[in-house]
């Protein structure tokens, strides 16, 4: 679900009708990104709820959710600095994704102050900010100095708005006024000319603009015409003219993904699409199918992560172990030196110092002994020692790659629970997670000979790419689906998924082979990455070896492509 400045727009309008003028009566959290505020206004009692969880939203809940037994610090505070406030206005700022919110509130001495609530819905950077005077009280996420933050969010701090805050809103201008910002003899490309400049500017928004004129948004703009400009910027004056006159919200359907938008979008118009008559209702309703869904896959996260800090405790342990059996040539030369001249007298040292023998330049040597005990023991401490040590680092390093292997299964596992989209995908890492023990059954399983969902699959210029989304549709995928000549592509030492695309005899192009690359950069932990290597080879030379984890795989005879992640693109379907 995409929340951008124009749909939150329309959430604004709402919330205003709604909640302006209301009383402040009950503030929990919920969860450790979450905020609840019970408010009574004119139109009754509301159940507003803000969450910076996957798709950060504030919204009007239908019911109270559940709370838990003790408030957590910073609900403590809201309650003593924002309970019995009255909200005052509620607005939204220059079209971007902020919302800023009023609350009128006597303090200690009894006189009216005016405390704000800003709400950044910016994506990894959403954030609740509250704030008296310009100087904030308090935050959901605080960020210090010290840390390569934007900007500094902390108690006491001055409150900044986020960087670009002062971006225009497009639909202030008419088409003529638009035309003559858009200067001849400039380079960049025309979305990114729109975005750098505007809020509420969108890939939705360009899209249809492009849709609507004919005009490729990623065209630079020195390359249009007066006239190309000049109709740009019209559709653009008419786009915003279309905004003022909206009721309710169009939902689209992609990838099993909803796109919001207050218009009927024509770039759109071939996806799956209903009208509703406010946006509250379609919030509360993804609220319900996300909920329970959010609340496994962050129990189950936890799980994971969990068992990931133990095993990295447990290979850190092994590592100095192992080091520690560096010591056992140096043990055994020892004990060897220690046998050859057990004929000198003994007076219960606690080192003696002898020639080394055994080496070329036999230069003198200081060996540690033990005063209780004689030469010949010491020696034989030593060989013991050397003996333990030796069996250490022989067992020590098949277990140390166990675990290594291991590990790296475990971070394939959290990125596949970091990208779950419903309960299906979450039902079917639940079995895997069962299956390698990690998570306990309350009965015993029957065996499904494949219990594996449909595979994603898009099309690049005629060539049909599949996608795993988690490790049993990886092992379907790579072992079972694909052909031995179909070309197997994966994110290089990052978890991800399995991506193949299937060639059925033909030489797939340096296209196909490019796209498909990025599509597997894009479906992998370096998605946000400007660049990321993949490794692509034959089906043929990719084996599964015997009782490996999910989804684990040796592969030989690879080339290695270094590509920008993308997402398939509606052309690509």
């Amino acid at each position: 679900m995409n929340i951008d400045g124009i749909t939150l727009q329309c959430i604004t309008k709402e919330l205003q009708k709604e909640l302006t003028g209301g009383q402040i009566t009950k503030i929990y959290q919920p969860r450790a990104r979450t905020l609840y505020f019970r408010i009574f206004s004119a139109t009754g009692l509301h159940h507003v709820i803000i969450t910076l969880d996957e798709s950060p939203r504030i919204y009007i809940a239908e019911k109270m959710p559940p709370m838990p037994d003790t408030p957590s610090a910073l609900c403590m505070f809201l309650r003593k600095y924002y309970e019995n406030g009255r909200i005052s206005s509620l607005r939204q700022l220059h079209l971007d994704r902020l919302l800023e919110i009023d609350v009128d509130i006597l303090n200690v001495s009894g006189t009216l102050v005016t405390r704000k609530i800003h709400v950044e819905l910016m994506g990894k950077y959403s954030n609740v900010i509250f704030t008296e005077d310009g100087i904030i009280l308090e935050a959901l996420i605080k960020t210090g100095h010290h840390k390569t933050a934007l900007r500094t969010i902390a108690p006491k701090e001055p409150y900044g708005f986020p960087p670009n805050f002062m971006r225009m809103d497009p639909f202030a201008f008419c088409a003529e006024e638009l035309s003559a910002f858009m200067t001849p003899g400039e380079e960049e490309e025309l979305g990114k000319w729109m975005l750098q400049r505007f809020n509420g500017i969108s890939t939705v928004v360009l899209r249809e603009l492009s849709y609507r004129t004919g005009i490729d948004y990623t065209r630079s703009v020195d390359t249009l015409s007066d006239s190309e400009r000049f109709a740009w910027c019209r559709a653009v004056e008419r786009f915003g003219q279309e905004l003022t006159n909206i009721t309710g919200i169009y939902v689209y359907t992609r990838e099993k993904k909803d796109i919001l938008f207050p218009l009927a979008l024509d770039s759109l118009q071939n996806l799956p699409h209903r009208h509703l008559t406010d946006i509250q209702t379609y919030l509360n309703t993804y609220q319900q199918q996300q909920g329970s869904l959010n609340g496994e896959q962050e129990e189950l996260k936890k799980q994971v992560g969990k068992r990931i800090e133990k095993q990295k405790k447990k290979i850190r342990r092994m590592t100095a172990e192992i080091k520690e059996t560096e010591k056992m040539d140096l043990y055994k030369l020892y004990g060897d030196l220690l046998m050859i001249h057990a004929y000198l007298p003994w007076h219960h040292e606690t080192q003696i110092t002898v020639p080394d023998l055994l080496s070329e330049t036999q230069e003198p040597l200081s060996i540690p002994l033990h005063p209780a005990y004689s030469l010949t023991d010491n020696a034989n401490r030593y060989y013991k020692k050397y003996t333990k040590l030796r069996r250490r680092k022989e067992m020590s390093q098949s277990l140390y790659q166990e675990n290594e292997t291991f590990l790296h299964y475990l971070y394939s596992l959290e990125y596949a629970l970091e990208t779950v989209t419903d309960k299906e995908e979450i039902e079917e890492v639940k079995a895997e997670m069962r299956q390698t023990r990690l998570l306990s059954s309350g009965r015993k399983e029957r065996s499904k000979k494949e219990s594996c969902r449909q595979i994603q699959s898009v099309t690049v210029d005629g060539m049909q790419v599949y996608i795993g989304h988690n490790n049993r549709q990886n092992d379907f995928l790579t072992g079972k689906k694909a052909h031995p000549y179909d070309l197997w592509f994966h994110a290089k030492n990052l978890p991800g998924s399995h991506v193949v695309l299937a060639c059925h005899g033909q030489t797939p192009t340096p296209r196909q082979i490019e796209r498909t690359a990025q599509i597997a950069a894009y479906y992998s932990k370096g998605r946000n990455a400007a660049k990321v290597e993949v490794d692509a080879a034959l089906i043929k030379h990719v084996k599964k070896p015997p009782h490996a984890a999910p989804g684990f795989v040796l592969f030989t005879h690879q080339q290695t492509y270094r590509v920008s992640p993308q997402a398939p693109a509606t052309d690509d379907k």
